[in-house]
């Protein structure tokens, strides 16, 4: 918009005359006054036939719903889930034994006595070579 000219640009009044959307004119959009104003006039037979025509709405669309759920019942009690089921148990005693064999690993003595003794050497390394310095340099 900044190549167009200022003298070519319509003012917002203008376009509101020349499309006809004068304020003035156009109705709200909701109307409580009018809606009651429309109810009013209904007689009680087209009131009824309404009110009918609501709780048909109501009950096919339950109807529906117990439709999609009876199918879906049927399509899901027709499947055979055995043998993803018994694969995932197997998976599940592979990964139990599996951890059980590295958590007899972890707790034996020595692994502890080895980790402690590893990180002694490597504070004594860090401290010998002065490459990490013992307090923090601000910059």
């Amino acid at each position: 918009m900044n190549d167009m000219e200022h003298g070519d640009a319509f003012g917002e009044r203008a376009l509101h005359v020349a499309l006809q959307l004068e304020t003035d004119e156009r109705p709200p959009r909701l109307d409580a006054a009018a809606l009651a104003a429309a109810a009013e006039r209904r007689s009680v037979a087209e009131q009824v036939r309404r009110g009918l025509r609501g709780a048909a709405l109501i009950g096919a669309s339950l109807g529906v719903g117990a439709a999609v759920a009876v199918l879906a019942f049927n399509a899901v009690g027709s499947l055979d889930l055995t043998v993803p089921v018994g694969l995932g148990l197997s998976l599940l005693a592979e990964l139990a034994q599996r951890a059980v064999a590295i958590g007899q690993i972890t707790t034996a003595p020595s692994v502890a006595i080895a980790a402690l003794a590893a990180v002694v050497f490597a504070i004594a390394y860090e401290r010998s070579t002065g490459r990490e310095p013992l307090h923090v340099r601000a910059s």
